[in-house]
C-alpha cells in the first residue's frame, strides 16, 4: 500500500466520516474525544488494520490518545502505597471513668485495636506501657493473651484510701477479678493518695473479657457501663482512618 493509501485508511478509522469513528473537537469542544456511533473502539481498529497491510515499509501509525490517569489523593498514598491515617482520640475518649467518694478512677484498655484509634502521642505512650508489661503479666496470670488496663487513681482530698483488688470487670455476665497488678508509680503500694497526686498501675485480667461488647467496670459499690458507647466512638474513628475492616481481638 502507498503512503497516500495508508493515510486514507488511518483517516477513515480516526473519523474521516463525520458520523463515525472517534473525532477530536466538534461540539464537545477542542481537545475532547467525541464518542463514535460504532461504539468508539472500531475506528481505532481500522488504524491498526491499515498499519498491518502497509507492512514495515508503510507509514507510521497515528498516535492513539491515552486516557488521562487519575492520581490517588496524595494525603493517602506514599510511594504508590496506601498510607493509613492516624487516629485522633484522646485518652479520656477511650477510657472509663468512675468516682467513689473522693476517689477518681480512670480505666484505659490497652488492647491494640483500641489504641489504633488514639492520637499518635497517646497511642505510642500507651502502646509502650502495654509492650513493657504484657510479657510479665502473661507469666504471672498464666493467660496467653491477658486483657491489660492502665488504671489511674487520683483525689482532691489528702489521704484518700483505695483498695486495688476491688476493681472488677463484668463481661458477658461473668465477674472478673484482677489476676495481676503491676504498679507504675512508687506511691501505689501505700494505698493512700496524696492531694492532687496520681497513682497508676497496669491491671491484668483473664482472656474471658470481651471488649468488643458490653463491659461494666465495678469498684466496690460503684459501677459504670459506659464502655459500649466508647466502642461506638472507637469503631467510627477506626473506620475513618481505614482500620474498620480489620479484625478485633476481644481483649488483647
Amino acid at each position: 500500500m502507498s503512503r497516500t493509501g495508508c493515510l486514507k485508511v488511518a483517516a477513515l478509522g480516526a473519523g474521516g466520516s463525520r458520523d463515525r469513528g472517534v473525532g477530536v473537537g466538534g461540539r464537545g469542544g477542542a481537545g475532547r474525544l467525541r464518542p463514535s456511533a460504532w461504539g468508539g473502539v472500531r475506528g481505532w481498529g481500522l488504524i491498526a488494520w491499515g498499519v498491518a497491510v502497509a507492512g514495515p515499509g508503510g507509514c507510521a501509525p497515528a498516535a492513539v490518545p491515552e486516557a488521562e490517569a487519575v492520581p490517588a489523593p496524595e494525603s493517602r498514598r506514599v510511594g504508590g502505597v496506601e498510607r493509613e491515617q492516624p487516629g485522633s482520640l484522646r485518652q479520656r475518649e477511650i477510657s472509663v471513668r468512675l468516682a467513689s467518694g473522693a476517689l477518681q478512677i480512670e480505666v484505659t484498655p490497652l488492647a491494640g485495636w483500641v489504641l489504633e484509634a488514639a492520637a499518635p502521642d497517646t497511642r505510642d505512650r500507651l502502646r509502650r506501657i502495654a509492650e513493657a508489661y504484657r510479657p510479665e503479666s502473661a507469666g504471672r496470670t498464666g493467660a496467653e493473651e491477658p486483657a491489660l488496663f492502665l488504671v489511674s487513681l487520683s483525689s482532691r482530698q489528702h489521704g484518700t484510701v483505695f483498695a486495688p483488688d476491688d476493681l472488677h470487670m463484668v463481661s458477658r455476665g461473668l465477674r472478673e477479678r484482677p489476676l495481676a497488678i503491676r504498679a507504675i508509680t512508687p506511691g501505689w503500694g501505700s494505698r493512700r493518695l496524696s492531694q492532687q497526686a496520681t497513682e497508676a498501675a497496669v491491671y491484668a485480667y483473664g482472656g474471658g473479657l470481651d471488649l468488643t461488647r458490653e463491659l461494666t467496670v465495678v469498684y466496690q459499690e460503684v459501677e459504670d457501663s459506659s464502655w459500649r458507647a466508647k466502642v461506638a466512638v472507637i469503631d467510627k474513628e477506626r473506620a475513618r482512618i481505614g482500620r474498620g475492616g480489620r479484625s478485633r481481638d476481644r481483649g488483647a
